[in-house]
């Protein structure tokens, strides 16, 4: 029942537009990030760990947030309009199910937005002729971090725009969550908080403990996170009922 609850999900979104924003985004990003590399080379030592950390700032703070947020709310709009709600309410299909897929659909839509940041980011140094051996475990090791880090955003966010109809709230909430994530960063809570988890993984500023320890406490909070946002949501849906529509 949860892979055709998948299948169904991805339907939805077979001729939408917003996968291109999660691959067209992180491209914007690395725009950003390569005229900074290149704008503050008398700086910052020429090579690929500082190209990682210009074009990574803005899209795991800001961009990648607010997108996430966006992919959620797009994730339930259908089952806000109209009587749509009523429909879901009385489908044959277990409440987790309906849940978990929405999840793993938004986890694809977090993972199509890495892959994108992994290809700019290798694309870009390559034209910037960027010296060094590029760091392939290094870069591998923030990339999967990160993408695990989002998933506790995606499971927190898709609760949000289950409960909240309007598109735009989420956003915003999603867009004030990866700033707090920075401001616990500062403060170094940066492996506890959240919003934070997907920042410290990609540690675009090199302001966090990727230890042994800051890692294992990235992947544990990570997870927790995601499965405790997931059965809050289960358990909220759970209790709704079917609404009066005009």
């Amino acid at each position: 029942m949860l892979a055709s609850c998948v299948r169904a999900e991805l339907v939805k979104l077979r001729r939408d537009p917003i996968w291109i924003v999660f691959v067209a985004l992180p491209g914007i990003s690395s725009i950003i990030g390569c005229a900074n590399y290149q704008a503050n080379l008398g700086v910052i030592t020429p090579g690929w760990t500082s190209l990682w950390t210009q074009q990574t700032l803005f899209v795991c703070y800001f961009f990648l947030p607010a997108l996430l947020g966006a992919g959620c709310s797009f994730l339930w709009r259908q089952e806000h309009q109209g009587s749509n709600w009523n429909e879901l309410m009385v489908q044959p299909v277990p409440i987790r199910d309906l849940v978990i897929a929405k999840f793993c659909v938004g986890a694809l839509m977090s993972f199509a937005a890495f892959a994108s940041i992994l290809v700019f980011y290798v694309g870009s140094g390559v034209v910037l002729g960027v010296p060094g051996a590029f760091p392939v475990a290094q870069v591998t090791g923030y990339v999967t971090l990160g993408a695990l880090g989002s998933l506790a955003v995606v499971a927190i966010q898709l609760g949000i725009s289950m409960v909240v109809r309007n598109f735009a709230v989420p956003v915003g909430i999603a867009l004030a969550g990866g700033v707090s994530g920075l401001i616990a960063t500062v403060v170094g809570l940066g492996n506890v908080w959240p919003y934070s988890l997907l920042q410290t993984g990609m540690n675009s500023n090199e302001l966090v403990d990727l230890s042994a320890a800051g890692i294992a406490q990235i992947v544990v909070l990570s997870v927790a996170y995601s499965l405790l946002a997931i059965a809050w949501s289960c358990r909220w849906l759970a209790r709704r009922d079917i609404v009066a529509t005009m």
